[in-house]
């Protein structure tokens, strides 16, 4: 009797993880797709010649550094069923490029936050103009910087952590814990520190973009561009709304041990999916790529 509970209790355990796996492959492999998407639309453009704008540019950087988090998420899902039989290092490297391709995501999409606030913004004081005409002159090494900075990081954090689980005495345990649990606390600012900024940035943003808009109603000067700012608006309240619940899971993830592993990283993996799709949305020329796509129309 005993028995037979245990294995219906082990068959519902294993029909739960393997339905998170295929939840889990399948919005990978659908972040996969959105993110080559992004990449190829100005990858073409670039070939053939045309101008890139400095968003562009960024827009481009975010899809790269998510399709490396999307990849090291892929292999670290199918690596759960033969942890015994791959080296340490494969594991290590498979961590190192999901936390630092996913840090370079946060940094990336605060950038372009910033990049959209300085183009937007009207203000005419001598720093503020030059601090604008520095970001929009230099975003190839702002770029090149966060990705260097978040890779950096992780590698220290990575350096830092205890190098093996298995101890020969309980005091050498109750010590690998301790490291382990401190390393954890670095790990935390890592990702948390891109987040808050992220979120001021977003908030600024919206900020600014409602100031300008009550400002146009009040004028009477109702341009072309007044869609262009309803749906950046929109486009960053919504990335603040899912940065926060990302914070949320993050949270969690960090201190309610007894969840499921798989289930949170499906969860976290849905951040970088949304929010690309929001990116589709608010450039033209990526919104007007995937309508030609969707309605197989050509140029």
């Amino acid at each position: 009797m005993a028995n037979s509970i245990k294995e219906v209790s082990y068959g519902i355990i294993l029909q739960e993880y393997l339905i998170l796996f295929v939840l889990g492959v399948v919005t990978v492999l659908a972040g996969l797709l959105v993110q080559l998407f992004i990449v190829a639309v100005n990858v073409i453009d670039w070939l053939k010649r045309r101008s890139i704008t400095g968003g562009d540019q960024i827009i481009t950087s975010i899809g790269i550094s998510r399709i490396f988090y999307h990849t090291a998420v892929l292999l670290a899902l199918f690596s759960s069923f033969y942890s015994t039989k791959i080296p340490e290092i494969v594991f290590l490297l498979i961590d190192l490029t999901k936390n630092g391709s996913a840090i370079a995501s946060l940094w990336l999409s605060t950038l372009l936050f910033i990049f959209f606030y300085f183009k937007i913004s009207t203000f005419h004081n001598v720093f503020f103009l030059r601090l604008k005409a520095i970001i929009s002159q230099r975003v190839t090494y702002l770029i090149i910087g966060s990705v260097l900075l978040s890779f950096g990081c992780t590698a220290v954090y990575h350096y830092t952590l205890p190098k093996s689980l298995f101890r020969n005495s309980t005091q050498d345990a109750i010590s690998y814990y301790r490291q382990l649990r401190a390393t954890s606390h670095i790990v935390s600012l890592l990702f948390v520190f891109p987040l808050l900024v992220f979120l001021i940035t977003s908030l600024l943003l919206i900020i600014l973009l409602g100031f300008h808009m009550s400002r146009m109603n009040n004028h009477g000067n109702m341009t072309s561009s007044t869609d262009t700012y309803h749906r950046i608006m929109k486009f960053t309240f919504l990335s603040f709304l899912i940065c926060a619940v990302y914070i949320i899971i993050a949270l969690v993830q960090k201190y309610v041990i007894f969840l499921n592993s798989i289930w949170l990283l499906v969860a976290m993996n849905i951040f970088p999916v949304l929010h690309s799709v929001l990116l589709i949305y608010v450039a033209m020329k990526l919104r007007n790529q995937f309508f030609r796509i969707v309605y197989c129309r050509t140029e």
